[in-house]
């Protein structure tokens, strides 16, 4: 339901123009959420691309997600301040979303969809770039521990990320940000 009202092609609200900003911890379904968006409304978004140091997985031979950069030039775009939002993540790589690829998107006439965590939504707002913010929260506090389980390998990943969950919940309840939420239990 509120799907087919927040992208009504009549809907005066959100801003058709500024980013769709989808924001929550690892494992609430933003990928998910993003896929049946584009899915449904592929001509009027596109999910933006990320810049990381990590390297490519064995199945990114022609990955729709990322720029592979080196440490060295993520590093100097940050100097640069050409990063609305950037971050170090478990494992040690960095990733960061770029204002040359939000322009890009809106360039080419659509509205750039944008994942990020609470940290990273902080920091857009921060760098005053304008969007509608969006927290996904996961149908239950053992879903969301199932969805975690199910990505991570060692028992210390699992504490790590249901911790790092759990105080971006609490930030999001706490912040006036995010004045559009979403409980991710069904797709439609």
């Amino acid at each position: 339901m509120y799907a087919k009202e927040y992208f009504h092609p009549f809907n005066p609200t959100p801003e058709k123009n500024k980013p769709l900003i989808l924001v929550g911890p690892s494992g609430v379904g933003k990928d998910t959420l993003v896929k049946e968006i584009l899915k449904k409304y592929g001509s009027l978004f596109e999910r933006k691309k990320s810049y990381t140091t990590r390297p490519p997985k064995n199945n990114e031979k022609t990955p729709d997600n990322f720029y592979f950069v080196s440490v060295d030039e993520f590093q100097k775009m940050a100097q640069n301040d050409e990063f609305i939002e950037y971050r170090e993540k478990l494992g040690g790589h960095w990733y960061g979303t770029a204002r040359s690829e939000l322009q890009r998107i809106v360039s080419s006439g659509k509205i750039p969809i944008i994942e990020v965590d609470v940290q990273g939504a902080f920091a857009i707002n921060s760098k005053a770039v304008e969007g509608n913010f969006l927290f996904i929260y996961p149908p239950s506090f053992a879903e969301l521990r199932r969805r975690i389980g199910n990505r991570i390998e060692t028992e210390q990943e699992f504490k790590v990320r249901i911790a790092d969950a759990i105080k971006q919940i609490e930030l999001a309840n706490s912040s006036v940000l995010f004045t559009n939420r979403l409980v991710n239990d069904k797709l439609d």
